[in-house]
């Protein structure tokens, strides 16, 4: 016991603490920070375990007081009736066809343009990536109308290809339209935190420019073009105004607006919308569980210049 003793008081007598005064604080301090970790994990997570029970519960318990934070009849009819009694499947392939197609535009040319702003000093850099950044901060409602309108009858090749309005083709554009900017900024950050000796590297290797970045430098921005990706899904999956806005049949409406059907006038079916709804924010909760680590080293890479 005297060893023991003897070690704590060394250990302290180390990093200046007084033993008697200053453990205590520490003790304070430390559960002071797991409670608000604790209450910061339960207010994020307690709506989405609010709808999880829901969604298992019959439209009886649901309507039932009191409330009941698990359900005592569990039970799957929800989703069975969701996917029974509407085109569910559809409004999920139509989903994943709009997210899916939106992702691989944007990364594709955010990952070009970054590399060409972080990489070439060319005339109007700076005022072309600020006009590209300045695109985004553009409130999405003040843009609704001259969507609505250009979707309708497409200029220059509105003879050719008719109205898009009520298509994929028509939530696409617009979707790209709003992520390009935001993944042109991330990739332009990420490339400017790897070093340019792995282009002059590649060059003295007798690579091209082009084999360079094919072979050197996208393989090193996998973390930024992941994190770009994920968000760009996410952001395109997730949206609801355009989505309403731009289509009114169920071959071209997405989840959200799907899960919205569930709202009536005089009424809530509140146990279908929980059951849709979980369907709608899986892909996001399953991407932020298990690729949480690419998102941030994708954001926070090139924030600190060596």
């Amino acid at each position: 016991m005297s060893t023991e003793t003897s070690r704590l008081g060394r250990l302290t007598d180390s990093l200046g603490l007084d033993a008697d005064n200053e453990w205590p604080s520490v003790v304070r301090e430390r559960l002071v920070s797991y409670g608000l970790l604790g209450l910061y994990v339960f207010v994020v997570w307690f709506p989405i375990y609010y709808i999880l029970i829901t969604s298992f519960k019959p439209t009886s318990e649901v309507l039932s007081l009191p409330v009941t934070f698990y359900p005592h009849d569990a039970t799957i009819q929800n989703y069975v009736d969701i996917f029974n009694n509407r085109p569910f499947e559809l409004y999920t392939l139509n989903s994943l066809i709009v997210a899916s197609t939106t992702t691989v535009i944007v990364v594709t040319l955010g990952t070009l343009s970054g590399y060409t702003f972080s990489r070439y000093d060319f005339v109007g850099n700076k005022a072309l990536l600020l006009s590209i950044i300045a695109a985004r901060m553009i409130p999405p409602i003040a843009l609704i109308v001259p969507f609505f309108q250009i979707m309708s009858q497409p200029p220059l090749v509105g003879g050719i290809t008719g109205s898009l309005y009520d298509t994929r083709i028509a939530l696409i554009l617009t979707y790209t339209f709003f992520n390009l900017p935001f993944a042109v900024w991330i990739m332009k950050n990420y490339f400017d935190g790897v070093p340019e000796s792995l282009d002059e590297q590649a060059k003295v290797d007798g690579c091209s420019t082009w084999e360079g970045f094919v072979k050197i430098i996208l393989p090193v921005a996998k973390p930024g073009i992941a994190a770009t990706a994920i968000l760009a899904f996410i952001f395109s999956w997730n949206e609801f105004v355009f989505a309403l806005v731009l289509t009114s049949s169920e071959q071209a409406q997405t989840l959200p607006i799907a899960v919205s059907l569930f709202v009536a006038d005089d009424f809530v079916d509140w146990a279908h919308l929980a059951a849709g709804g979980m369907i709608a924010a899986l892909p996001g909760i399953l991407f932020g569980l298990f690729f949480q680590r690419y998102i941030v080293s994708g954001l926070t890479q090139g924030a600190v210049k060596e």
